[in-house]
């Protein structure tokens, strides 16, 4: 597993080479998700999914670090309620409807005038 270089490091590297930094974030994550068990390693690339889809999102670095924090947030809020009242994280059922058949007047084949 790669190291992580020094904060001084990262932040030469976040002015002059951003790219870099960005194939490290992308490397460094890839090897912590390998090295994660086989049953957490579904979760944590669906994690990282969402994670580079708010980074995309980003119109700049401190708006993509405002999102993320937000983000942060709503996770640390799911978590403290899986902590400390989990019954509530399943409260809400979904209200199963029936398709429907079209009835026979939506069957028919419209007929195209040709121009």
């Amino acid at each position: 597993m790669q190291t992580l270089p020094s904060f001084d490091e990262l932040k030469v590297m976040a002015e002059q080479a951003p790219e870099e930094l960005e194939s490290l974030r992308l490397s460094m994550s890839e090897d912590i998700i390998n090295n994660a068990s086989t049953e957490m390693q579904p979760r944590l690339r669906a994690q990282m999914s969402h994670i580079n889809q708010v980074i995309a999102k980003g119109k700049n670095p401190n708006h993509t670090n405002i999102l993320l924090m937000a983000e942060l947030q709503i996770q640390l809020k799911r978590f403290a309620q899986a902590l400390n009242a989990p019954e509530t994280l399943t409260e809400h059922q979904a209200e199963i409807m029936p398709f429907s058949r079209p009835t026979a007047q939506h069957d028919a084949p419209t007929k195209r005038l040709k121009e």
